[in-house]
């Protein structure tokens, strides 16, 4: 499987995941794990874009300015990304203050991950598959 679509794969499933959350709620057993499933999901694919995708690109001449820039802004979405799960780990006190923060986080993701898969992942796929990835 391309690296590419097992990053697409991720986006789905932590959309799913974060779609149970925000019907389950984050307080309860079942809310709990679905935060920390979407937590692991995010982390799992934050770890396979730095260690797999990024290099590959900022290898490429084509495709290091590009690289440069969306791993600039991942840098600074991390931290807040971060902060949600932490925050809501034990559990919210505010169901109406957790799903404010949930829909603000799935706007950010969306946006994000639009960018990801109209821009980024194409570029990868024209200038750096068939050297990270080897042969079709």
């Amino acid at each position: 499987m391309r690296l590419t679509d097992i990053l697409r794969d991720q986006h789905a499933q932590l959309y799913v995941l974060l779609d149970e959350l925000r019907r389950f709620g984050v307080a309860g057993d079942e809310g709990g794990d679905r935060l920390e499933k979407a937590r692991q999901a995010m982390l799992s694919h934050l770890s396979l874009e730095d260690n797999r995708l990024y290099p590959a690109l900022h290898a490429h001449p084509a495709t290091a300015g590009l690289a440069h820039q969306y791993a600039d802004e991942m840098q600074q979405l991390t931290p807040a990304l971060v902060a949600f799960f932490d925050t809501y780990r034990e559990g919210s006190t505010d169901p109406l203050a957790f799903s404010r923060s949930l829909e603000q986080l799935l706007a950010v993701l969306r946006q994000r991950i639009g960018r990801e898969e109209e821009r980024l992942y194409p570029a990868y796929e024209a200038h750096c598959e068939p050297i990270a990835d080897g042969p079709p």
